[in-house]
């Protein structure tokens, strides 16, 4: 009969089809060794569950090695592209806080609580006016600002009365020796009280200021802060990604990771990516059987 001609196409057809999907399932299964009379059965457990350590070892080497390495990290760190976005980031931010009427203070508690924004402007107030302040009592101030008035008065003086022009000289230096000596006491004693008010208000005036009145119409600074932020990327990755590469050891990383991943969650992971080409290759031995079946009808 003519259908005794289908058969051997379509048994090989089946054989190939069988074969290949039994292979691929021995992949993963079974998922643990199986004993017959204390002797355990070949090809179990399965040939992942089986290898699993070896196999992570070969991958955390493929990637650490390949993929992840510095130079791969580094040429992507380092692209137009990557530039292009931080340039557009900044850009962006410029954008929208030039249109932002929040104070500094509101902006900064998103990020902080109202009390670490206080601790910090405090914090900063102390430190800069005690810089301010051993500046000014180390430092001739005292003298220079004498100097000025005892100028200043002088040629008020000189101008007004003809009589001091004569006589006047001789009480310039008494004048500033006392004003020096004075003011210097001042600036040691009360310089840091003055500065600090003075940079309190003007740090409070900084945070209830907008945004906005930052960012407005300010291009310049635009284009200073992306010459900034891409200058400090650059160093950032040039100068530091070596030490990092050097303390995040991503082939431990991801050796470790694959054995700590169930086998159920490996064969998960891998028929999720390669479903398609895997069933690709069972259909392929389907074809294979169907025509090596159709060759040997043929031969025979």
């Amino acid at each position: 009969m003519w259908y005794t001609y289908l058969i051997p196409p379509v048994l090989g057809a089946v054989i190939g089809y069988l074969t290949n999907e039994i292979a691929i399932r021995m992949l993963f299964r079974p998922l643990r060794p199986h004993y017959l009379f204390g002797w355990q059965l070949p090809f179990t457990p399965g040939l992942i569950p089986k290898e699993k350590g070896r196999i992570a070892h070969s991958v955390a080497d493929a990637i650490s090695v390949n993929l992840l390495n510095k130079e791969t990290i580094e040429k992507t760190l380092l692209s137009d592209e990557m530039f292009s976005k931080i340039t557009e980031g900044v850009e962006t931010f410029f954008r929208s806080q030039s249109e932002n009427e929040e104070s500094v203070r509101q902006c900064a508690a998103r990020f902080l609580t109202e009390e670490n924004v206080e601790s910090m402007a405090v914090s900063v107030t102390d430190d800069f006016s005690k810089r301010i302040a051993l500046k000014l009592a180390d430092s001739n101030m005292a003298a220079t600002i004498a100097h000025k008035v005892v100028e200043y008065v002088s040629q008020k003086m000189s101008s007004n009365m003809g009589v001091f022009a004569m006589i006047g000289s001789a009480f310039v230096e008494p004048a500033e020796n006392f004003l020096t000596k004075h003011l210097d006491v001042i600036l040691k004693e009360q310089s840091g009280e003055i500065v600090q008010d003075m940079v309190r208000s003007h740090v409070q005036d900084f945070l209830d200021s907008t945004m906005s009145s930052h960012f407005k119409d300010r291009e310049d600074n635009c284009l200073q802060a992306k010459e900034m932020v891409l200058s400090a990327y650059k160093s950032i990755i040039t100068d530091h990604l070596p030490k990092l590469m050097e303390t995040i050891d991503v082939r431990r990383i991801v050796e470790e990771r694959i054995n700590d991943m169930d086998v159920e969650e490996m064969e998960r992971l891998i028929l999720q990516v390669m479903k398609k080409e895997l069933r690709s290759i069972v259909w392929l031995g389907a074809l294979l059987g169907g025509v090596i079946g159709l060759l040997n009808l043929l031969i025979l």
